[in-house]
Order: structure tokens, then C-alpha cells, then sequence
């Protein structure tokens, strides 16, 4: 997708005020003038003059080109399809998994994404769930990082070594 210069310059200088902003509430260590904030200050700094460029390139550019250009992908919905499930499946696992526990919810975001993909259901849903009890195994037993169980709870001694 191509969006304006406009925009973009305005999001780039937006975004380096708010770094060099939050990279002055660091605190700077005794004895000296600079601290953990200076190179935020230098990156946030940069990140606005360069934001400021982009803004004046659009400015110059204003009549010429439209603000937003569409890309091809968008004229399919199989290509769309494809687009969206990542973000789609994102926000799945961030109001789920706690209700249904990783294993489904990982189950059931790696069988969509496979299957949106072209793979038949069947296969999709087999690969989705060997790849997330895979993944339940190591996260739990492996790593000791704690993940939820949600109604599977009762079974979840099975999983963990």
C-alpha cells in the first residue's frame, strides 16, 4: 500500500518527538551530563528531522500523487484473506487464550493460517495440533514457562514432564 508522504512524515516525526520526550525522564547518573536517555534523545531527534524531510517531500508532492494507493493483493479475496489472518489470528490469541488455554487456541490459530494458506482442513488441523502440543511440550516442560490450560486443565499433567 502506498500511503502519502504526508502521512508518513507526520507519523515519523510524531513518533521521534514522543522517544526524545520520553528519553528525558531517564534519569542521568551523578557526575554526569548524559545518561540511559542521551541515545533515545539522538535516535527520537533523528527520527523527527527525518519525519520533517518526508513531510516536505509530500508538500511538495501534494497535487500530484493520490494519499492513499491501494496495492493489487486487495483486489482478490484470497490475497486479502491471506493479509488479514495474521492480524486476525493475533487478536484471537490475545482475548482466548486464557479462556481456552494455549493448546486449543494455538491449535486453532496455526489450522487457520495452514488452511488459509491452500492445505486441505484435515491436514491443516493435524499439523496445527502436533505443532502446538509440540510447542505446549517445550514451552512447559522445557522452558518452565507457565501457559494456560483453560478448560483443559484436569489433563494437563499428560503434557508436562
Amino acid at each position: 500500500m502506498k500511503v502519502h508522504d504526508l502521512i508518513v512524515g507526520m507519523v515519523f516525526m510524531l513518533l521521534g518527538i514522543f522517544v526524545a520526550a520520553y528519553s528525558r525522564t531517564f534519569a542521568a547518573p551523578r557526575n554526569l551530563s548524559y545518561g540511559p536517555g542521551f541515545f533515545p534523545l539522538l535516535v527520537g531527534t533523528g527520527l523527527s528531522l527525518v519525519g520533517l524531510a518526508i513531510v516536505w517531500q509530500g508538500l511538495r508532492n501534494h497535487k500530484t500523487s493520490p494519499i492513499v494507493v491501494p496495492p493489487d493483493w486487495t483486489k482478490s479475496a484470497r490475497f486479502a484473506l491471506r493479509f488479514w489472518i495474521i492480524p486476525g489470528v493475533i487478536v484471537f490469541y490475545i482475548a482466548f487464550v486464557d479462556l481456552l488455554g494455549f493448546l486449543i487456541t494455538a491449535t486453532l490459530i496455526l489450522t487457520s493460517v495452514i488452511a488459509a494458506s491452500g492445505a486441505p482442513k484435515t491436514k491443516a488441523l493435524i499439523v496445527g495440533f502436533l505443532v502446538a502440543a509440540v510447542m505446549n511440550i517445550g514451552f512447559a516442560s522445557i522452558l518452565h514457562v507457565p501457559l494456560p490450560w483453560g478448560p483443559l486443565t484436569s489433563i494437563s499433567g499428560w503434557l508436562i514432564w
